[in-house]
């Protein structure tokens, strides 16, 4: 998902083995976009969550691979093996990649 101050876009939705946020926004301008867009939040401890909701709701919208929904659960199901959903499995636990960075 890449995340602007326009808000978020899934570029790559059938690509469902590699989930991370792009986005040059930090700090309290990340809260601020995550939340007035309802695509997640920053943790206490610094850690990015997407909302599982909204990105499969976008997800789906652009997917075009014939199985996206096995795709995506079995997505879900990595990240809980993981330990990377939140305790109510409504949210994931994202790495940041900053544009331009590497």
């Amino acid at each position: 998902m890449r995340l602007d101050a326009d808000g978020a876009l899934v570029e790559t939705a059938d690509d469902c083995g590699r989930l991370h946020l792009e986005t040059a926004l930090e700090g309290d301008r990340l809260r601020t976009v995550l939340a007035t867009t309802g695509t997640g939040k920053v943790g206490d401890d610094g850690a990015v969550w997407l909302d599982l909701g909204v990105l499969r709701s976008r997800a789906r919208m652009v997917a075009t691979a014939p199985d996206w929904d096995e795709r995506w659960s079995r997505m879900v199901d990595y990240a809980g093996r993981k330990g990377w959903l939140s305790p109510d499995g409504h949210a994931v636990q994202v790495h940041v990649e900053r544009p331009g960075a590497g």
